[in-house]
């Protein structure tokens, strides 16, 4: 008995040791660093000599409340431009059947496992001043010069972040349309209300939780967002918070200006993080059946041999047709420019092999071969890092009573509220006291993609398990089965769809992290998305899309096993 006492204490301290080695005292150096008594700051970023707390010497900085006032206006803009293109075809995948229907919801699991280093690339190919899409807009209208010009502006930023978020709101919202009642809405019809008033009453009624969830998550990716600043916003003039971090460690070597923005960026997006899960807990709500809900209607009209677009159906084709063109456009120009080479600065392009055969030879900035190979080493040792992790932390944050796993959700879902970047900027504060043989090894890496990966196994387990009848666990209990064996004869089994979504999580976010791995990793750790990042800065794009395209693919994979096991992610 004392054994299996021992046991299970093991199996709650070992997540808990992991957990406060990688997140919670790198968080704590940075928090401690942020705020402690140092001099001042001016508008320059210089020291002044009475000594004030790091925090308040932040805040009182021109300089830096406008770099704060910024990340959280972009952040705005960029959730209503995603609200105002998701919208639609949240309504349009909720109320219509249409062919293609299944494919078409498939696709908005795509920001959840698409690398951002990755979008801006495509963004850069596709609407890039030289890009394809100007490209067919000149042809068409036959003009000289392109007519859309929008690269390194804030335009790009937001149309950047709309791009990567709108189908989010499409898939959570397309949910809450299914699930409108029928009964609710012919009972106010039958009263004599108008469109808009059942509107307001019973469609936007049921709506709202879903809509304010999904404005609260888009806002926190977009407040967090790196890259898409990084390389799209084009110097100084438009950096965020996590931007400056990565500019005053990495090149002003000035960690308590970094730590202190840190601190202030972790407050932000943890008060984020914390409003979207009570909304997201407010947005659940148990599906209608299927004569309790209204019936989508059908795009096409007529039998099979005539068929005809409906009344308001082109609309919805033109729209879906455009979304498939932002959403699909920067991915095919990405795939496309990999096999292609220009002969001259002006020439013409040709296709060719010659980036995919260089892939493995040593460039100016960095062994391409090198950066695949160790991505798919960091992708596969998070799998086996993150799964366990997170099915263990689900199955006891599932089994524990309400109040312990209410506080359990908090503690253990809190890296999703924190940035990456902040959690390099830990990992550098930690480094020094380290032993020497961690310095520059690949456990830092694969801690921190760890970190990032293990929430979203966490959810998808969590799910897995909440749609096992308990009275299973209860009949094998009944005729003497031990909860080891439980475990792998009942829970196991059935949940493998969890662990095969989370497993591809996990192994989707390795291969695209790049804020904290940016700051932590040396020569010898380059990955996919660091090595993309070189080229891009060296306008290399079409050795940079054949690593694209590698992590197109990988990536796709991933899509590919999410989409096939679980129909709701997130």
């Amino acid at each position: 008995m004392r054994n299996k006492q021992g046991g299970r204490y093991l199996l709650i301290a070992l997540p808990l040791i992991f957990l406060f080695l990688f997140f919670y005292l790198p968080l704590l150096l940075v928090f401690v660093e942020g705020a402690a008594l140092s001099g001042g700051v001016n508008v320059s970023g210089d020291s002044t000599e009475k000594a004030v707390w790091n925090v308040i010497a932040i805040l009182k900085s021109p300089y830096y409340l406008k770099v704060i006032s910024f990340t959280a206006f972009q952040a705005l803009i960029s959730t209503v431009f995603a609200l105002a293109a998701g919208l639609p075809g949240s309504y349009i995948l909720g109320r219509y059947n249409f062919p293609g229907k299944k494919v078409v919801k498939s696709l908005t699991t795509i920001p959840f496992v698409l690398p951002s280093i990755l979008v801006v690339l495509g963004f850069v190919l596709f609407f890039g001043n030289n890009g394809h899409f100007n490209h067919m807009l000149m042809g068409l209208f036959n003009l000289k010069d392109p007519p859309l010009k929008i690269l390194y502006s804030f335009k790009a930023i937001i149309l950047a972040h709309g791009f990567y978020n709108f189908p989010i709101v499409m898939r959570m919202l397309s949910s809450a349309w299914e699930n409108i009642s029928r009964s609710q809405n012919e009972a106010s019809k039958s009263l004599g209300a108008g469109n808009f008033f059942r509107f307001r009453t019973v469609t936007l009624h049921r709506l709202m939780p879903a809509l304010l969830s999904a404005a609260s998550l888009v806002f926190l990716f977009c407040f967090m967002s790196f890259a898409v600043i990084l390389v799209l916003g084009g110097g100084p003039r438009y950096s965020t918070i996590e931007v400056e971090i990565y500019r005053l460690a990495r090149f002003s070597l000035d960690f308590p200006q970094a730590a202190s923005l840190g601190l202030i960026g972790t407050l932000f997006s943890m008060g984020l993080l914390s409003i979207n899960l009570i909304l997201q807990k407010r947005a659940s709500v148990p599906p209608l059946g299927r004569g309790e809900r209204i019936e989508p209607a059908k795009l096409l009209g007529g039998g099979k041999s005539k068929r005809k677009i409906t009344p308001g159906g082109f609309l919805i084709v033109v729209y879906l047709v455009i979304a498939a063109v932002i959403l699909l456009g920067p991915l095919l120009s990405v795939l496309v420019n990999s096999f292609q080479h220009k002969v001259s600065r002006m020439g013409e392009t040709s296709w060719t092999l010659k980036w995919y055969s260089q892939l493995f030879t040593l460039g100016s900035k960095g062994n391409s071969g090198l950066a695949v190979r160790n991505s798919l080493v960091f992708g596969l040792l998070t799998i086996l890092t993150a799964l366990p992790l997170g099915t263990l932390i689900a199955f006891r944050t599932y089994r524990g009573g309400f109040l312990r796993s209410r506080i359990a959700e908090v503690l253990y879902m809190l890296p999703m509220g924190v940035s990456p970047v902040i959690l390099g900027l830990g990992y550098l504060k930690m480094l020094p006291s380290l032993p020497e043989a961690v310095h520059g090894s690949w456990i830092v890496i694969v801690g921190a993609h760890t970190v990032i990966a293990y929430p979203f196994v966490i959810r998808a387990v969590s799910g897995a398990l909440g749609a096992v009848p308990p009275s299973l666990r209860q009949a094998a209990a009944s005729l003497g089965a031990g909860p080891v064996r439980v475990l792998f004869t009942i829970d196991l089994p059935l949940i493998k769809t969890g662990l095969l979504t989370g497993g591809a999580f996990a192994f989707a976010l390795s291969l695209g992290e790049i804020n904290a791995t940016l700051l932590v990793a040396d020569r010898s750790q380059i990955t996919i998305p660091l090595a993309m990042y070189r080229l891009i800065g060296s306008y290399n794009f079409y050795s940079a899309c054949v690593l694209g395209a590698i992590l197109m693919i990988l990536c796709g994979a991933a899509f590919f096993i999410i989409d096939t096991f679980q129909e709701k992610t997130i």
